[in-house]
């Protein structure tokens, strides 16, 4: 048989093992000097020696205060590895009020809070049996018929027992006898009947499995209906006012300090981490937000128990990383099981059942430990707000407030957006009584922003910002009794744009499309508009200039819009000059281009022309338009992923919406190049035809519409489909806006508000003196949290003069960016631009009841078994045949043992031998 054992050198006295080695050092040193005075006229021995001996014995003699132990820890046989996963989340810090008082009473029991009080606890004592029994059916439900076998004969003799049981504790503490009569005609006759059944066939087995099924949920059902009848009972006797008292206390302790009491605390025999730790190879683990960190294992250096758990602080609840850290540390042993402690309240990362079945292909069982109350308390919160990013700062926000109401219906209060103490939005609702619940709101954000930019220009010099970053607050009140205040507010923010996007439209001739076009744009705040169409102001052709509706006289006029939408142009209307303006707004600036072809086929004439390689598409020769069979119109598979063309929330619905639009009257037959992806197709015959392109060039985008007739959208609708497609589409090809300018640098880093984790998006684009891009230059960001430079980001060169880059990892606080180049004069580079890393909102005070649910479906799935808390002892009974060994522990107390004080007084001799020998006594 195996056999190993291990010595660990342990320190139980009243001063800490540094303490006592930092002063016995420093009194040895004393000593030493002291002693070496008198051995100064003698030999090098006895200068040097004796001081020595009396130094070192000083030293042990201090150290006896940290009170020195060996610990022998001898295991003998295959111990199974056992890991304890905590749930080290904040949720873990609530307090379980609204437990029912059979829980409260079983808990505090096993917690040592009733001893003395006299109480009778055979109901809440029948509660658990019940509850017990309707686990053990649940594990049976998630089975296989084909798998029930023998072990249906089992589970049935099992909760036959168990349901005995409760029955026989609730006959003694029950005082209404028709309560208990029901019990027995509604679960414990069935219950017997189901455990007397014979089962001969296949189909018996099925049979009896659904019936331990039922029986199940009527045990959960009755586990709840006696834990209320003991309530109804405690709060009409007088005598049970000790017992009251001790609810009272256990009202005021978080799930952390059950935890802590549960695994450490109480006689030895009630320590359930170190009874499981005297029968197999016991980990201890964290899990505190996704990361699992180690907090005790007897077989390592720290061999005793800890005194301590690590107070749970996590901002989320990641079971799956627990279950994940099992599967990679299983260890060398043959058995394995997981011990997971938590209030089920899972929500980052992963579904965990999927890794519970993985655990459980593997022989690993997970048992679960159910840490709270199932009965979620009175509770009104705000889960999250959804918010734009940025709005244009003369619009109006649109969002909404995501609620929890786990309340009574029909309780009056209030919602509210507030700016500091200034409300800006408010509403007076009603409960509805339902655990989720949608709020929208919208408010003007002008005055807003406003404010926000006379704050910002009053302390920033020699640039411009082109957004006024905004922090909001949305709150609920007005609910009496609400459980969790903490949860009662959320933060909501986002960017107010102050610049207008600018937009160039461009037409040989009046369209309807770009009439629709135009209005559309010149409607949205956001947008500023200038309209070129040939022949409507002169008959010459453009009129070129520099004021609004004339084509630009100069590049770095064009150069400051951020979009041109670009018609049925003929090629004779504009200069070559002017043609490569458009192309290097496009490939250099970054500019976005809209070509909406015609039915004269006028587009076909710039392949020749320096615009020529920014078309993404051909037309082969011979092709002609298509004007015939025109069916209807759908989405590529690229478009379906794209939000620029959802025009339905619903993603199947979205693709019904297109299909039902008013299909084009004609199409121009172009095909697309290499390298552009279709988006938009056309049923024509048999055939999918190309009808909208986008293909990306140089710095910018390129999008080709193969139709000219999107206006007929707006049949029977209006705006419904047709405007918001355009916007969407507008928003998606053209360059995001900067948050931040000056004369060199535009500068944006992403986000207003990253999370914890994240990485910040940088972009720069650089320019010269002349305007013009500079494309091959060497450029960095210099990053700044809270005032203090913490890194240096070296951008990668797109083309056109724009820059990217990435930072690290970030951490809570306030960033802001900067540029550092050497192609720009020093002192001149001023753009700066902020950001905020805030922890996540966190869902640990939102859902504040315990998910058996999700815990029982672990155990399911990976063939364990699930529990409360205050049956958590019954594993220990449950676990032990996995190991085939045992382990014994002893101390051998240095302090007290002659193994310490032989060396003193061996120390203390030589040095008394010596001195004698020498003639210095």
């Amino acid at each position: 048989m195996r056999e190993h054992i291990q010595t660990t050198l342990r320190w139980a006295g009243d001063w800490p093992w540094w303490m006592g080695l930092g002063v016995g050092l420093a009194l040895a040193a004393v000593a030493w000097v002291l002693y070496r005075r008198d051995g100064r006229e003698g030999s090098p021995v006895l200068r040097y020696g004796l001081p020595s001996l009396r130094a070192l014995a000083v030293l042990m003699i201090v150290l006896m205060l940290s009170g020195p132990v060996l610990h022998h820890r001898k295991v003998t046989g295959e111990l199974a590895h056992l890991i304890v996963a905590l749930d080290g989340s904040e949720s873990m810090q609530l307090t379980d009020t609204a437990m029912d008082a059979g829980r409260k009473i079983a808990i505090a029991q096993r917690l040592g809070l009733l001893e003395g009080s006299g109480a009778s606890l055979e109901m809440p004592n029948a509660a658990g049996k019940l509850a017990d029994a309707r686990n053990g059916a649940a594990s049976i439900a998630a089975l296989d018929p084909s798998a029930l076998g023998s072990v249906i004969d089992k589970a049935r003799a099992e909760f036959a027992a168990l349901v005995n049981e409760a029955d026989g504790l609730l006959d003694k503490g029950s005082k209404d006898r028709d309560f208990v009569n029901r019990f027995r005609g509604e679960i414990t006759g069935p219950a017997r009947k189901l455990a007397e059944m014979e089962l001969k066939a296949v189909d018996d087995r099925t049979r009896a499995a659904a019936e331990l099924t039922r029986l199940g949920e009527l045990a959960g059902r009755w586990s709840r209906e006696v834990s209320e009848q003991f309530q109804h009972q405690l709060e009409n006797d007088p005598a049970a006012a000790p017992l009251r008292e001790a609810l009272a206390k256990f009202d005021g302790m978080p799930r952390s300090v059950r935890v802590q009491a549960l695994l450490l605390e109480g006689k030895p025999e009630q320590r359930m981490l170190g009874r499981l730790a005297a029968q197999h190879d016991v980990q201890l683990v964290t899990m505190d937000n996704g990361v699992v960190k180690q907090v005790w294992q007897p077989s390592s250096e720290q061999s005793s128990l800890p005194s301590q758990l690590p107070t749970p602080k996590g901002e989320i609840t990641n079971l799956t990383s627990g279950l994940e850290f099992a599967i990679g540390n299983q260890g060398h042993a043959e058995k394995a099981a997981v011990i997971l402690i938590s209030d089920g309240q899972h929500n980052a990362g992963p579904a965990p059942l999927d890794t519970a079945k993985v655990l459980g292909g593997r022989k690993v069982p997970v048992y679960t430990i159910g840490i709270g109350s199932q009965v979620p308390p009175r509770d009104l919160a705000v889960v999250r707000t959804i918010v734009p990013d940025s709005v244009f700062h003369e619009d109006r926000v649109r969002g909404t407030v995501v609620l929890k109401e786990e309340v009574p219906p029909g309780l009056p209060f209030t919602v509210s957006v507030k700016d500091g103490d200034k409300v800006v939005w408010q509403k007076a609702l009603v409960t509805e009584g339902r655990p989720s619940r949608q709020v929208p709101f919208e408010f003007e954000v002008k005055d807003i922003a406003a404010a926000r930019m006379k704050e910002i220009n009053a302390a920033k010099s020699g640039y411009e910002l082109l957004g006024a970053p905004i922090a909001l607050t949305v709150s609920v009140t007005g609910i009496e009794g609400d459980r969790e205040l903490s949860n009662n507010e959320a933060p909501m923010r986002f960017r107010a744009v102050t610049q207008k996007r600018k937009i160039l439209i461009l037409d040989g001739r009046p369209r309807w499309e770009t009439r629709y076009l135009r209005n559309l744009f010149t409607r949205d705040e956001k947008w500023e508009v200038s309209t070129v169409i040939a022949g409507t102001t002169s008959d010459a052709g453009f009129i070129r200039g520099d004021k609004p509706d004339t084509f630009p006289n100069d590049s770095r006029l064009l150069e400051s819009y951020d979009l041109i939408v670009f018609g049925e142009l003929p090629k004779t209307l504009l200069k070559d000059e002017e043609l490569k303006w458009i192309a290097d707004f496009a490939n250099k600036r970054g500019g976005a281009v809209l070509f909406i072809d015609g039915p004269r086929g006028l587009l076909r004439q710039y392949v020749d022309t320096p615009m020529g390689p920014m078309l993404p598409v051909e037309w082969p020769a011979g092709s002609q338009p298509i004007r015939n069979g025109i069916k209807s119109l759908s989405l590529t598979e690229r478009a379906g992923g794209l939000g620029a063309f959802s025009l339905s929330a619903d993603l199947g619905t979205n693709a019904d919406t297109w299909a039902k639009l008013p299909a084009p009257h004609w199409l121009s037959g172009a095909v697309p190049l290499p390298g552009a992806e279709v988006l938009l197709e056309a049923e024509a015959g048999a055939a999918k035809v190309p009808a909208a392109v986008l293909r990306p060039f140089g710095a910018g985008r390129v999008y080709y519409q193969a139709f000219d007739d999107s206006w007929r959208w707006r049949y029977e609708v209006a705006d419904q489909y047709h405007v918001k497609f355009w916007n969407q589409l507008a928003d998606f090809v053209a360059e995001a806006p900067f948050a931040a300018k000056d004369k060199y640098v535009s500068l944006d880093a992403g986000q207003l508000t990253y999370q914890p984790g994240d990485n910040a998006d940088l972009r720069v684009r650089l320019r010269g003196a002349d305007g013009k891009p500079v494309t091959d230059a060497s450029v960095e960001a210099a990053l700044y949290k809270d005032g203090q430079k913490v890194a240096t980001i070296t951008l990668t060169p797109d083309p056109g003069g724009l820059y990217r880059g990435k930072t690290a990892v970030l951490e809570p606080g306030n960033y802001e960016v900067a540029v550092e180049t050497a192609a720009v004069p020093e002192g001149q580079l001023r753009a700066r631009t902020q950001f905020t890393v805030t922890a996540r909102e966190s869902a640990e005070r939102t859902i504040l009841s315990l998910n058996e649910d999700l815990l029982r479906q672990i155990s399911s799935a990976s063939g364990g078994e699930y529990v409360r808390e205050e049956r958590a002892d019954s594993l220990i009974d449950k676990l032990a045949p996995l190991s085939a060994g045992k382990v014994e522990e002893s101390d051998t107390v240095l302090w007290q043992d002659w193994w310490w004080f032989t060396p003193i007084v061996a120390l203390l001799t030589i040095e008394w031998i010596l001195r004698k020998r020498s003639g210095m006594l």
